[in-house]
């Protein structure tokens, strides 16, 4: 079975979220849609174990 990459990286989904947290975004449908494409980016980055 072969995991997909996500669109774009950690550091990218991270960079948006801060900007959003910066203009007062935190809370917001776009705040958490963006952690739950993050924790999706993290986990692709992971290797599993042999």
């Amino acid at each position: 079975m072969s995991a997909t990459r996500p669109a774009r990286s950690a550091a990218e989904v991270n960079a948006e979220i801060r900007a959003l947290v910066a203009a007062g975004g935190a809370g917001t449908d776009r705040y958490r849609e963006l952690l739950v494409e993050w924790g999706e980016a993290m986990r692709a980055g992971v290797e599993p174990a042999a």
